[in-house]
């Protein structure tokens, strides 16, 4: 993550999961942040307290659970790029949303743009198998 500061437009679904949040789970309390800690004293949500939300949705779910899997907030951030690059946005604009300082930021994303990836994949026709060894699944 980055220090950089990104406005970003709400949609609705989140406008009103926020909107949830705050009149329905949200402790009372003067504390002036949005999202706070859970257990008293109340203070602001920090970034490392994101990560442990992540974390726990992970174990919770049972994924990324290997040693050496990349777990945190970090992976939804990737998972973002990701997306963006298989669905045409342009890499100035990606390194925008993420907050990235120098597109060149972007590259470790490039890893698994699997549908460009792909265009660079080489036949294998001219290697002998059995039939039906690379049957469409």
């Amino acid at each position: 993550m980055t220090a950089n500061t990104l406005n970003l437009p709400l949609t609705a679904i989140v406008g009103n999961a926020v909107y949830d949040y705050l009149t329905l789970e949200r402790p009372e309390t003067e504390n002036e942040y949005i999202f706070i800690s859970e257990q008293r004293p109340y203070g602001r949500l920090e970034s490392a307290s994101l990560g442990n939300i992540a974390d726990k949705l992970l174990v919770a779910a049972n994924i990324r659970q290997s040693n050496g899997d990349r777990r945190g907030f970090h992976i939804f951030r990737h998972r973002l790029a990701t997306a963006l690059l298989g669905n045409g946005v342009a890499r100035p604009v990606i390194s925008e949303i993420l907050g990235h300082e120098s597109p060149d930021s972007l590259e470790i994303y490039l890893s698994a743009d699997f549908v460009h990836l792909k265009e660079c994949a080489l036949s294998i026709e001219w290697i002998p198998m059995d039939e039906g060894v690379l049957a469409d699944a």
